[in-house]
Protein backbone atom coordinates (compact mmCIF):
# COMPACT_ATOMS: atom_id res chain seq x y z
CA UNK A 1 0.00 0.00 0.00
CA UNK A 2 2.70 2.47 0.59
CA UNK A 3 4.35 1.69 -2.54
CA UNK A 4 1.07 2.81 -4.46
CA UNK A 5 0.76 5.75 -2.33
CA UNK A 6 4.23 6.57 -3.22
CA UNK A 7 3.71 6.17 -6.90
CA UNK A 8 0.44 8.28 -6.86
CA UNK A 9 2.33 10.98 -5.37
CA UNK A 10 4.84 10.78 -8.17
CA UNK A 11 1.82 10.44 -10.74
CA UNK A 12 -0.06 13.55 -9.27
CA UNK A 13 3.21 15.37 -9.34
CA UNK A 14 4.18 14.97 -12.80
CA UNK A 15 0.61 15.67 -13.95
CA UNK A 16 0.91 19.01 -12.27
CA UNK A 17 3.71 19.89 -14.36
CA UNK A 18 2.66 18.89 -17.08
CA UNK A 19 -0.30 20.89 -16.20
CA UNK A 20 1.84 24.17 -15.70
CA UNK A 21 3.56 23.72 -18.87
CA UNK A 22 6.61 21.95 -17.25
CA UNK A 23 8.52 25.50 -16.70
CA UNK A 24 8.38 25.09 -12.76
CA UNK A 25 12.03 25.73 -13.17
CA UNK A 26 12.63 27.49 -15.92
CA UNK A 27 14.94 28.95 -17.25
CA UNK A 28 17.12 26.05 -16.53
CA UNK A 29 19.26 26.04 -19.51
CA UNK A 30 20.70 28.67 -22.69
CA UNK A 31 18.66 31.24 -23.88
CA UNK A 32 19.26 32.58 -27.27
CA UNK A 33 17.85 36.26 -28.77
CA UNK A 34 17.69 36.38 -32.22
CA UNK A 35 19.05 39.63 -33.45
CA UNK A 36 17.97 39.93 -37.52
CA UNK A 37 20.87 42.86 -38.03
CA UNK A 38 24.19 42.43 -38.40
CA UNK A 39 27.00 42.78 -35.29
CA UNK A 40 28.00 46.35 -34.23
CA UNK A 41 25.14 48.44 -35.25
CA UNK A 42 22.32 50.12 -32.83
CA UNK A 43 19.58 47.26 -32.89
CA UNK A 44 22.90 44.64 -32.36
CA UNK A 45 24.14 46.79 -29.08
CA UNK A 46 20.52 47.09 -27.75
CA UNK A 47 20.02 43.09 -28.30
CA UNK A 48 23.32 42.63 -26.30
CA UNK A 49 23.06 45.35 -23.21
CA UNK A 50 19.48 43.65 -22.28
CA UNK A 51 21.16 40.38 -23.03
CA UNK A 52 23.51 40.96 -20.26
CA UNK A 53 21.18 42.31 -17.75
CA UNK A 54 18.92 39.44 -18.21
CA UNK A 55 21.76 37.24 -17.46
CA UNK A 56 22.17 38.72 -14.79
CA UNK A 57 18.30 38.01 -13.47
CA UNK A 58 17.81 34.97 -14.85
CA UNK A 59 20.81 33.04 -13.56
CA UNK A 60 21.44 31.55 -17.33
CA UNK A 61 23.79 32.71 -20.31
CA UNK A 62 21.77 34.62 -23.04
CA UNK A 63 23.37 34.95 -25.86
CA UNK A 64 22.47 37.06 -29.25
CA UNK A 65 22.47 35.59 -32.18
CA UNK A 66 22.77 37.58 -36.14
CA UNK A 67 20.54 36.14 -38.18
CA UNK A 68 21.00 38.50 -41.22
CA UNK A 69 19.03 38.27 -44.76
CA UNK A 70 15.80 39.07 -46.55
CA UNK A 71 15.04 42.30 -45.26
CA UNK A 72 15.32 41.08 -41.82
CA UNK A 73 12.94 38.43 -42.06
CA UNK A 74 15.00 35.54 -42.24
CA UNK A 75 15.96 36.04 -38.73
CA UNK A 76 11.95 37.50 -37.91
CA UNK A 77 10.81 34.01 -39.23
CA UNK A 78 12.80 31.90 -36.84
CA UNK A 79 11.49 33.53 -33.96
CA UNK A 80 8.10 33.29 -35.42
CA UNK A 81 9.11 29.48 -35.76
CA UNK A 82 10.81 28.97 -32.37
CA UNK A 83 8.96 26.76 -30.09
CA UNK A 84 7.19 28.67 -27.13
CA UNK A 85 9.21 27.51 -24.46
CA UNK A 86 10.97 30.75 -23.87
CA UNK A 87 14.59 29.68 -25.24
CA UNK A 88 14.58 31.34 -28.48
CA UNK A 89 13.20 34.90 -28.43
CA UNK A 90 14.09 37.52 -30.56
CA UNK A 91 14.46 41.36 -30.97
CA UNK A 92 12.50 43.66 -33.13
CA UNK A 93 12.63 47.73 -33.84
CA UNK A 94 10.11 50.07 -35.09
CA UNK A 95 9.18 51.26 -37.94
CA UNK A 96 11.48 48.83 -39.40
CA UNK A 97 9.78 45.45 -38.97
CA UNK A 98 6.17 47.31 -39.75
CA UNK A 99 7.94 48.64 -42.86
CA UNK A 100 9.08 45.40 -43.89
CA UNK A 101 5.51 43.79 -43.86
CA UNK A 102 3.59 47.11 -45.52
CA UNK A 103 6.15 46.70 -48.61
CA UNK A 104 3.94 44.40 -51.26
CA UNK A 105 7.26 44.33 -52.69
CA UNK A 106 8.33 42.27 -50.02
CA UNK A 107 5.21 39.44 -49.87
CA UNK A 108 6.04 39.29 -45.88
CA UNK A 109 2.83 37.23 -44.57
CA UNK A 110 3.35 38.28 -41.21
CA UNK A 111 2.34 41.53 -39.26
CA UNK A 112 3.22 42.53 -35.47
CA UNK A 113 0.47 40.43 -34.60
CA UNK A 114 2.17 37.37 -35.46
CA UNK A 115 4.50 37.76 -31.89
CA UNK A 116 3.92 37.74 -28.96
CA UNK A 117 5.34 41.40 -28.41
CA UNK A 118 6.83 41.58 -24.99
CA UNK A 119 8.27 44.49 -24.31
CA UNK A 120 9.52 47.91 -26.09
CA UNK A 121 12.96 48.62 -24.17
CA UNK A 122 15.25 50.98 -26.38
CA UNK A 123 13.45 54.39 -26.92
CA UNK A 124 15.70 56.33 -29.54
CA UNK A 125 14.49 59.93 -30.69
CA UNK A 126 14.98 60.58 -34.39
CA UNK A 127 17.57 64.22 -34.83
CA UNK A 128 18.57 66.48 -37.84
CA UNK A 129 22.22 67.09 -37.96
CA UNK A 130 24.11 69.45 -40.19
CA UNK A 131 27.84 70.11 -40.17
CA UNK A 132 28.82 72.96 -37.80
CA UNK A 133 29.64 75.33 -41.03
CA UNK A 134 26.62 74.59 -43.04
CA UNK A 135 24.08 76.93 -44.19
CA UNK A 136 21.69 76.01 -42.28
CA UNK A 137 21.92 77.02 -39.28
CA UNK A 138 18.04 75.66 -37.50
CA UNK A 139 15.29 73.59 -38.64
CA UNK A 140 13.60 76.69 -40.26
CA UNK A 141 16.69 77.49 -42.46
CA UNK A 142 16.73 73.73 -43.76
CA UNK A 143 12.84 73.49 -44.08
CA UNK A 144 12.63 76.75 -46.14
CA UNK A 145 15.79 75.88 -48.11
CA UNK A 146 13.68 71.94 -48.76
CA UNK A 147 10.64 74.19 -49.85
CA UNK A 148 12.38 75.87 -52.80
CA UNK A 149 14.84 73.50 -54.04
CA UNK A 150 15.31 69.74 -53.96
CA UNK A 151 18.24 68.75 -51.27
CA UNK A 152 18.92 65.08 -49.94
CA UNK A 153 19.04 63.97 -46.72
CA UNK A 154 21.42 61.18 -45.96
CA UNK A 155 19.07 58.25 -44.09
CA UNK A 156 20.69 55.37 -42.40
CA UNK A 157 18.60 52.72 -43.96
CA UNK A 158 16.37 52.15 -46.38
CA UNK A 159 12.73 53.06 -47.53
CA UNK A 160 10.77 52.42 -43.98
CA UNK A 161 13.27 52.62 -41.91
CA UNK A 162 12.84 55.60 -38.89
CA UNK A 163 15.10 58.07 -40.95
CA UNK A 164 13.27 58.08 -44.06
CA UNK A 165 10.17 58.15 -42.69
CA UNK A 166 10.75 61.53 -41.24
CA UNK A 167 12.30 62.53 -44.08
CA UNK A 168 9.25 62.04 -45.95
CA UNK A 169 6.44 62.90 -43.02
CA UNK A 170 8.18 66.26 -43.20
CA UNK A 171 7.76 66.64 -46.81
CA UNK A 172 4.17 65.28 -46.77
CA UNK A 173 3.40 67.95 -43.72
CA UNK A 174 5.12 70.73 -44.77
CA UNK A 175 5.75 70.91 -48.46
CA UNK A 176 9.45 70.26 -48.50
CA UNK A 177 11.05 68.65 -51.35
CA UNK A 178 13.67 66.18 -49.79
CA UNK A 179 15.07 63.13 -50.66
CA UNK A 180 15.94 60.49 -48.55
CA UNK A 181 19.07 59.28 -49.04
CA UNK A 182 18.31 55.41 -48.83
CA UNK A 183 22.21 55.14 -47.26
CA UNK A 184 23.15 51.28 -46.64
CA UNK A 185 23.53 51.65 -43.31
CA UNK A 186 24.26 54.98 -40.17
CA UNK A 187 28.41 54.78 -41.38
CA UNK A 188 27.40 55.60 -45.03
CA UNK A 189 25.09 57.99 -43.69
CA UNK A 190 27.64 59.86 -41.90
CA UNK A 191 30.27 59.53 -44.58
CA UNK A 192 27.80 61.17 -47.15
CA UNK A 193 27.44 64.61 -44.59
CA UNK A 194 31.14 64.60 -43.57
CA UNK A 195 32.01 64.28 -47.02
CA UNK A 196 29.28 67.49 -47.61
CA UNK A 197 27.42 65.23 -50.38
CA UNK A 198 24.07 65.82 -48.85
CA UNK A 199 22.82 69.00 -47.03
CA UNK A 200 21.66 67.07 -43.90
CA UNK A 201 21.35 63.84 -41.84
CA UNK A 202 18.26 62.33 -40.25
CA UNK A 203 19.35 60.04 -37.64
CA UNK A 204 19.04 59.34 -34.05
CA UNK A 205 20.62 60.66 -30.09
CA UNK A 206 22.73 57.30 -30.00
CA UNK A 207 24.17 58.46 -33.01
CA UNK A 208 25.72 61.43 -31.87
CA UNK A 209 25.07 61.93 -28.19
CA UNK A 210 28.88 62.44 -27.47
CA UNK A 211 29.48 64.70 -30.84
CA UNK A 212 27.11 67.30 -30.77
CA UNK A 213 26.94 71.10 -31.08
CA UNK A 214 30.93 71.14 -31.21
CA UNK A 215 33.12 72.53 -33.90
CA UNK A 216 35.97 70.14 -35.55
CA UNK A 217 36.53 66.96 -36.98
CA UNK A 218 33.29 64.58 -35.97
CA UNK A 219 31.28 67.52 -34.55
CA UNK A 220 28.02 67.88 -35.81
CA UNK A 221 25.06 70.42 -35.32
CA UNK A 222 21.72 69.13 -33.74
CA UNK A 223 18.82 70.93 -35.33
CA UNK A 224 15.86 69.44 -33.34
CA UNK A 225 14.97 65.87 -31.78
CA UNK A 226 11.70 64.70 -32.57
CA UNK A 227 10.16 63.70 -29.55
CA UNK A 228 7.66 64.96 -26.72
CA UNK A 229 10.03 65.98 -24.33
CA UNK A 230 13.51 67.16 -24.61
CA UNK A 231 16.08 64.24 -24.26
CA UNK A 232 17.92 63.91 -21.27
CA UNK A 233 21.68 62.84 -23.40
CA UNK A 234 20.87 66.51 -25.41
CA UNK A 235 18.92 69.31 -22.97
CA UNK A 236 20.00 72.41 -24.98
CA UNK A 237 18.15 70.81 -28.13
CA UNK A 238 14.61 72.21 -28.54
CA UNK A 239 12.20 69.40 -29.70
CA UNK A 240 11.03 70.04 -33.11
CA UNK A 241 7.35 70.64 -31.56
CA UNK A 242 9.33 73.87 -29.57
CA UNK A 243 9.94 75.06 -33.00
CA UNK A 244 6.76 74.44 -34.80
CA UNK A 245 7.33 71.53 -36.82
CA UNK A 246 4.41 69.01 -35.15
CA UNK A 247 6.23 65.57 -35.53
CA UNK A 248 7.88 62.81 -33.75
CA UNK A 249 10.59 60.44 -34.39
CA UNK A 250 12.26 57.33 -33.68
CA UNK A 251 14.06 53.92 -33.76
CA UNK A 252 12.43 51.99 -30.68
CA UNK A 253 13.80 48.52 -30.02
CA UNK A 254 12.18 45.45 -27.99
CA UNK A 255 11.89 42.00 -27.20
CA UNK A 256 9.22 39.48 -29.44
CA UNK A 257 8.81 35.90 -29.20
CA UNK A 258 6.84 33.22 -30.75
CA UNK A 259 3.00 33.71 -30.65
CA UNK A 260 2.81 30.36 -28.79
CA UNK A 261 4.99 31.15 -26.32
CA UNK A 262 4.39 29.70 -22.49
CA UNK A 263 2.71 32.33 -20.75
CA UNK A 264 4.29 31.35 -17.38
CA UNK A 265 7.59 31.94 -19.42
CA UNK A 266 6.11 35.35 -20.72
CA UNK A 267 5.25 36.44 -17.28
CA UNK A 268 9.05 35.19 -16.04
CA UNK A 269 10.26 37.44 -18.77
CA UNK A 270 8.30 40.63 -17.96
CA UNK A 271 9.64 40.24 -14.98
CA UNK A 272 12.98 40.15 -15.20
CA UNK A 273 12.42 42.60 -17.68
CA UNK A 274 11.20 44.98 -14.93
CA UNK A 275 13.96 44.02 -12.95
CA UNK A 276 16.50 45.46 -15.69
CA UNK A 277 14.89 48.88 -15.76
CA UNK A 278 15.34 49.34 -12.22
CA UNK A 279 19.18 47.96 -12.63
CA UNK A 280 21.33 51.16 -11.73
CA UNK A 281 23.84 49.39 -13.57
CA UNK A 282 21.94 48.81 -16.50
CA UNK A 283 21.09 52.59 -16.53
CA UNK A 284 24.33 53.94 -16.60
CA UNK A 285 25.00 51.79 -18.99
CA UNK A 286 23.00 52.18 -21.30
CA UNK A 287 23.68 56.03 -20.66
CA UNK A 288 26.67 55.42 -22.38
CA UNK A 289 25.57 54.06 -25.52
CA UNK A 290 23.63 56.94 -25.95
CA UNK A 291 20.42 54.75 -25.40
CA UNK A 292 17.03 55.88 -23.98
CA UNK A 293 15.11 53.35 -21.80
CA UNK A 294 11.30 53.66 -22.24
CA UNK A 295 9.94 50.03 -21.17
CA UNK A 296 6.16 49.13 -22.79
CA UNK A 297 4.55 45.71 -21.86
CA UNK A 298 2.15 43.72 -23.13
CA UNK A 299 -0.81 45.94 -24.43
CA UNK A 300 0.65 49.29 -24.07
CA UNK A 301 3.64 48.08 -26.31
CA UNK A 302 0.96 46.97 -29.11
CA UNK A 303 -0.82 50.16 -28.42
CA UNK A 304 2.75 51.57 -29.71
CA UNK A 305 3.17 48.91 -32.38
CA UNK A 306 -0.80 49.81 -33.85
CA UNK A 307 0.30 53.23 -33.94
CA UNK A 308 3.27 53.31 -35.72
CA UNK A 309 1.51 51.31 -38.15
CA UNK A 310 -1.48 53.45 -38.67
CA UNK A 311 0.89 56.18 -39.42
CA UNK A 312 3.27 54.47 -42.28
CA UNK A 313 0.10 53.32 -43.85
CA UNK A 314 -0.79 57.11 -43.58
CA UNK A 315 2.52 56.96 -46.32
CA UNK A 316 2.11 54.74 -48.30
CA UNK A 317 1.66 56.57 -51.77
CA UNK A 318 5.14 58.79 -50.25
CA UNK A 319 6.40 55.49 -49.94
CA UNK A 320 5.71 54.84 -53.82
CA UNK A 321 5.14 50.93 -53.07
CA UNK A 322 1.67 50.78 -53.95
Amino acid sequence: MKKLAALALVLVMALGLVACGGNKKWPDRDITIICPFGAGGAMDRSARLTAKYLKKQLGVNVEVSNVTGGGNWIGYGQVIDAKGDGYTLGFSNYPGQVGGYLNPGNNIKYTFKSFTNIADIVHDPGILVVLPDSPYQTLADLIEAGKKEPLTISTGGSKGSDDDVLIRLINQKYGTKFTPGGNKDDADAKNALFGKAVAAQACNVSNYYDHWNGTGEGFVRVLAVFDNERNEMMKDIPTAKELGVDLVSSSDRGMVATPNLDKDVLAKIVEALKAVEKDPEFIAEAKSQGMGINMLFGEDFEKYIQGVEDSMKGLLKELEWD
